[in-house]
C-alpha cells in the first residue's frame, strides 16, 4: 500500500510486509547474470529489483494522471479498456471479455478477462464488485506520487537490507542458480570442472606446501575452458568448496586454498586435553599478589583482564595440555598480536629466532590457541613450565617465537608425574631441561598417555576442583624441599595434569580454602584439619582468622577482573 504522497516502493512497510519475490523478479536476477556474463554478488541484483519495481510503479503513476484507467473491483469496464494493474507490477492489459458473475454471499457482479501486454497468462478478474476488497480504495492511494526528495541510491541502501533476504530465500530453493562466498551464477554457465582438475589443485598445493590463491590454482590448470575468466574462477572455487581435501583459508573475499591433510587436526576439532572444565568467568576472589602469577602463566582460561607488557612482547609458561596437544595459549594479550579477523582459523608464521627457521602454524581466534606445533616442541625440547616469548614482527601475521636454551644442561631434581590405580602420583626424580622454564611449573612427564586417560576419567567422574587441588597440593607437598611448601604456580601446573583448569580458578581454591595459608614468595602452606572449611567473606580470607601458622602473609583480597 502507498503511503500519503508516496509511492509503495517508497515505503519501508511495502518492502518489509507486502513485498513478496515474483516470477517477473526471477526473470529480472537471470537476465542480469546473463549479460554480465559473471557471478554477482545479492546486493547488486536485489539493488536491480528494488529499482525496476521502483520504476515501474513511477511510471504508472504518470499513466494513471492522464488516463485514470486503474483496475479497481468496484470498477465497470468495458471489452477492449485498457487498464493498469498494481498488484502485477504496474503491468497493463486489455479487457478481452465480459461475463456476469455470481456468489450467493455477495450477489450479482460482473468479471472481465483481460489479456496482458506482458509475458503473463489471460486472467480473469471481478468487476461491479463494492464490497471490501484491499484494492478498492482510491486510486491515488494504490499509486501514491513519487517524493522526488528520494534518490534511487537512497532506495537501495534503504530497503535492500528487507529485500535480499527474500530474494536469497527463493534462489536457495531454486536449482538453476548456485552460490559460492555470497556470489550468484547460473548453474547453466558453469563450465566443466571435471575430478581430473581438482586433482591437479591438490597436486600444486600439495608441492608448494602452502596455501595457493585460487588464481593462482587457475593458471597453472590452464583449462582452456571457453567460460569467462570470471566463471570460470567461480567454478573453480564452488568445485574446491566442494571437494573435502579443500579448505578455503583466506581472510577476504578472495579465496586461498589449502588441503585439510595438511593442517592440523586441532584446527577442525578442539583437542579433548583442552576442553575448558573450569574457565575464568571474572568475580572470583583471589589474592592481589596473584594477579602477577596470572599475567605471568598467560593462560587463555583466564581472558577477562588484558594485561600487556610493556615492551609489547607476550611470555607464556607451557601447561601440559597444550604441550601434549602442541598448541600454544592465545590469550587477549597474543591475540592483539595479529589484526582482528572473525575468521575461525587463520594461518600464521613463527620465525624461530634462535634456529632463524619459520614454523608454519594456525591461530584460532575463537579456540583460544595456536595449533601446529608439536614438531617444533619435540625438536626443541619444550617440556611443561617452559618459557616461551612470542614477539610482534614486522611481516604480517608473521610472530617472532623464540626460548631460552641451557646449555651445559645436567640432571637435576624434577617434579615428574603417573598415574597409580586411577589417581595422579607426583614423585621428584632426576632428569635435565633443554630450555629455561618456570622451576615451580615445571612436571616431567615420561607417559603423556597415561596422563591424558587420567583426565578423560576424572572429567567423567565430575571430580569437583577443590578435591583436585587438595590432592595435588599434598602431593607435591611430600616433594617439597621447602618443608612442605608448595607455591600457588605448581598447585596450577599439576591441576592441569587432572582437569583442564585456568590460574583463577585453582588460585580462587587457595585464596578462600581455610586449610591453605600463604607464607609469601606465592608459596602456601597446608593445614589438613582445616580441609572442609571455607572462608566467606573477603575479609575472612585476608585476616585468616583460622590459621595456626605466624607466618601466614595477609593479602588483600579482591574480585578478578573487577578493580
Amino acid at each position: 500500500m502507498g503511503a500519503a504522497g508516496k509511492l509503495q516502493t517508497q515505503t519501508e512497510e511495502f518492502w518489509r510486509s507486502e513485498y513478496q519475490v515474483s516470477e517477473a523478479d526471477i526473470d529480472l536476477v537471470t537476465s542480469q547474470i546473463l549479460e554480465n556474463g559473471r557471478p554477482m554478488k545479492m546486493g547488486a541484483l536485489a539493488s536491480a529489483v528494488i529499482l525496476r519495481r521502483y520504476q515501474r510503479e513511477r511510471e504508472a503513476a504518470a499513466l494513471h494522471a492522464k488516463s485514470g484507467d486503474v483496475y479497481q473491483p468496484l470498477g465497470s469496464y468495458q471489452v477492449g479498456q485498457r487498464l493498469l494493474f498494481t498488484e502485477y507490477e504496474f503491468t497493463t492489459g486489455r479487457v478481452a471479455a465480459l461475463r456476469p458473475g455470481h456468489n450467493p454471499k455477495y450477489g450479482a457482479f460482473n468479471v472481465i478477462q483481460v489479456q496482458f501486454d506482458a509475458d503473463l497468462p489471460d486472467t480473469e478478474f471481478v468487476c461491479d464488485f463494492p464490497y471490501p476488497h484491499p484494492l478498492n480504495r482510491p486510486a491515488e492511494e494504490l499509486l501514491g506520487r513519487s517524493d522526488d526528495s528520494l534518490s534511487e541510491t537512497d532506495l537501495v541502501s534503504a530497503y535492500s537490507g528487507l529485500v535480499i533476504p527474500k530474494i536469497e530465500a527463493v534462489l536457495n530453493g531454486n536449482s538453476d542458480f548456485v552460490i559460492f562466498d555470497e556470489m550468484w551464477f547460473l548453474r547453466e554457465l558453469l563450465p566443466d570442472m571435471h575430478v581430473g582438475f581438482l586433482n591437479l589443485a591438490e597436486a600444486l598445493i600439495d608441492q608448494g606446501g602452502h596455501p595457493l590463491a585460487a588464481r593462482e590454482i587457475l593458471a597453472d590448470l590452464d583449462l582452456q575452458l571457453t567460460a569467462s575468466p570470471e566463471a570460470q574462477l567461480f567454478t573453480l572455487n564452488l568445485a574446491l568448496g566442494r571437494d573435502e581435501r579443500f579448505v578455503n583459508v583466506s581472510l577476504d573475499e578472495n579465496p586461498v586454498w589449502f588441503l585439510r591433510a595438511l593442517m592440523p587436526a586441532a584446527v577442525f576439532i578442539r583437542p579433548a586435553v583442552l576442553e575448558p572444565v573450569m574457565r575464568t568467568t571474572g568475580g572470583e576472589y583471589i589474592g592481589s599478589t596473584l594477579l602477577e602469577q596470572i599475567e605471568e602463566i598467560g593462560d587463555e582460561l583466564d581472558n577477562v583482564l588484558n594485561v600487556r607488557s610493556q615492551n609489547g612482547d607476550v611470555h607464556i609458561e607451557l601447561p601440559f595440555p597444550h604441550l601434549v596437544s602442541g598448541t600454544l595459549p592465545a590469550s587477549k594479550a597474543v591475540l592483539d598480536l595479529f589484526p582482528a579477523t572473525q575468521a575461525k582459523y587463520v594461518p600464521v608464521t613463527l620465525l624461530e629466532n634462535r634456529a632463524n627457521t619459520l614454523v608454519n602454524a594456525w591461530l584460532c581466534p575463537a579456540e583460544g590457541y595456536i595449533c601446529g606445533l608439536s614438531d617444533w616442541y619435540k625438536k626443541t625440547g619444550i617440556c611443561v613450565g617452559a618459557v616461551i616469548t612470542l614477539t610482534k614482527a614486522d611481516a604480517p601475521l608473521t610472530l617472532g617465537l623464540s626460548v631460552t636454551p641451557i646449555r651445559g644442561k645436567k640432571p637435576e631434581w624434577i617434579c615428574s608425574a603417573t598415574v597409580n590405580e586411577g589417581v595422579l602420583v607426583l614423585r621428584n626424580q632426576r632428569t635435565s631441561l633443554e630450555v629455561k622454564a618456570d622451576r615451580n611449573m615445571v612436571i616431567d612427564i615420561p607417559d603423556p598417555q597415561v596422563i591424558i586417560a587420567q583426565m578423560v576419567e576424572t572429567e567423567a567422574t565430575g571430580t569437583p576442583l577443590s578435591t583436585i587441588v587438595y590432592h595435588v597440593f599434598e602431593e607435591l607437598a611430600k616433594q617439597s624441599s621447602k618443608g612442605g611448601l608448595v607455591h600457588a604456580k605448581s598447585v596450577y601446573s599439576a591441576v592441569n595434569l587432572v582437569r583442564r583448569c585456568g590460574a583463577v580458578p585453582v588460585f580462587s581454591e587457595l585464596t578462600r580454602r581455610a586449610c591453605f595459608d600463604p607464607v609469601g614468595g606465592g608459596d602456601w602452606a597446608l593445614d589438613p584439619s582445616l580441609q572442609k572449611t571455607t572462608y566467606q567473606t573477603p575479609e575472612e580470607m585476608f585476616e585468616r582468622p583460622l590459621s595456626n601458622r605466624r607466618d601466614t602473609v595477609k593479602d588483600p583480597v579482591i574480585q578478578y577482573g573487577r578493580n
